[in-house]
C-alpha cells in the first residue's frame, strides 16, 4: 500500500494508493509511505524518483554506511522500531529516504508510531508543515514518546513483579522467567532507542537541515538520553530482583539440606546403637538380659532427642 501526503496551497492532504504519483507543479508532496508494498509498488516509486530503496537484508545492517548515508542530494537512513507480534516485542527495520524535499518510508507492518503521526499531521500540524524533514523529526518525536510509554510499561510489570518477589518470598519458575522476559525486552528497546540516538546524531551534523529544525533535534537527543539513562536504571534493577530471586532458592535448598542433615544426624546414634547390639558376640552382657531389647529402645531415643535438644540450644534448629 502506498500513502501520498502532499500540500495543496496551505493544507495538508493524504491519499492512499493514488492512481499516479504526479500530483502536478501546484501541489507539493512530501511524504511518500510504503507499507508492506508489492515489488511492482518500489520500482515503481524508484524508477520515477531515480532512488533504489535498501533491500531488507541491507537495512537490517548494522553497518555505518548501512544505517545513514548522505550525500548531495539524497539522504538514506535506517533505524528499527520495537513492535509486538505475535505476542512477543521484537523490532522492525524501517527505511527512511529524503531526495528532493520528499520523504520515503518503507516498512512492512502497520506501526502505531506512524498512525500517531498521521494523527498528528490531520489535526494541530495541518498548515504547519513546510518540507520533509519536519515530517520526519515529528515521526521521530512521536516514536520516542512511544519508547518512553513502552519503558513505563515495563516499570510497572517490573514493580508487580518485584512485590510478588519480596512479599510473597516466591521461588516459582515462572517468576524467573518473567524477569528475564523483562531483561530481554529493556535490551531490545535500548539498542532501538541507540540505534535513534546515532540516526538524530548524524542528522544534526546535516548540512541539508535547518536551525530551527537542528534545535528540534536537539530536544530529541535530550529525551533520548533520559530514556537511556532510565533504561540503564531498569536493568539494573531487574538484575537485583534476579540476584534476589537466587539469593531466595539459595535459603530454600539451604533449608532442605539443613532438614535432611539434622534428620541425617538424629538417626546416627540409634543406628550406632542397633550396630553394635546387632553383633552377636557371646559375651555380650545384654545378650540374655529380659530387659535388653526395651533399654535399647530407650537408649536409642534418649540419643536422638539428646542431640535434637543440643541443636536447638546452639540455635542450629
Amino acid at each position: 500500500m502506498i500513502r501520498v501526503f502532499y500540500k495543496d496551497g496551505m493544507e495538508l492532504e493524504w491519499e492512499k494508493n493514488p492512481a499516479s504519483l504526479d500530483k502536478g507543479d501546484d501541489k507539493q508532496i512530501l511524504w511518500i509511505d510504503l507499507q508492506s508494498p508489492t515489488a511492482e509498488e518500489i520500482k515503481e516509486v524508484e524508477d520515477l524518483y531515480d532512488m533504489e530503496f535498501f533491500t531488507p537484508q541491507e537495512a537490517a545492517e548494522i553497518e555505518s554506511t548501512s544505517r545513514y548515508f548522505e550525500d548531495k542530494e539524497i539522504i538514506e537512513a535506517n533505524n528499527a522500531f520495537v513492535v509486538l507480534r505475535n505476542q512477543q516485542y521484537v523490532t522492525e527495520q524501517i527505511s527512511f529516504i529524503i531526495k528532493n524535499d520528499v520523504l520515503f518510508t518503507l516498512r512492512n507492518a502497520d506501526l502505531k508510531a506512524f498512525a500517531e503521526t498521521v494523527r498528528k499531521l490531520k489535526t494541530f500540524h495541518n498548515g504547519r508543515i513546510d518540507n520533509a524533514f519536519q515530517i520526519w523529526l515529528l515521526l521521530l518525536e512521536t516514536r520516542t514518546d512511544l519508547d518512553a510509554d513502552f519503558i513505563e510499561s515495563l516499570t510497572r510489570v517490573t514493580n508487580n513483579v518485584s512485590r510478588r518477589l519480596l512479599k510473597q518470598r516466591s521461588t516459582e519458575e515462572e517468576i524467573l522467567l518473567r524477569i528475564t522476559e523483562l531483561q530481554e525486552n529493556t535490551i531490545l528497546i535500548r539498542q532501538s532507542i541507540v540505534d535513534k540516538q546515532r540516526l538524530a546524531s548524524s542528522l544534526l551534523k546535516s548540512n541539508q537541515i535547518d536551525d530551527a529544525e537542528k534545535e528540534r533535534l536537539r530536544i530529541i537527543i535530550k529525551d533520548i538520553n533520559s530514556l537511556l539513562q532510565h533504561t540503564e536504571f531498569s536493568f539494573e534493577r531487574l538484575e537485583y530482583l534476579q540476584d534476589t530471586f537466587l539469593g531466595l532458592v539459595n535459603i530454600e535448598q539451604n533449608q532442605i539440606i539443613k532438614i535432611f542433615t539434622v534428620v541425617t544426624v538424629a538417626f546416627m546414634p540409634p543406628t550406632l546403637v542397633a550396630a553394635i547390639y546387632g553383633m552377636n558376640f557371646d559375651f555380650m552382657p545384654e545378650l540374655h538380659w529380659f530387659l535388653g531389647y526395651p533399654f535399647a529402645l530407650v537408649l536409642m531415643v534418649c540419643l536422638s532427642f539428646g542431640f535434637l535438644w543440643y541443636f536447638k540450644r546452639k540455635n542450629w534448629l
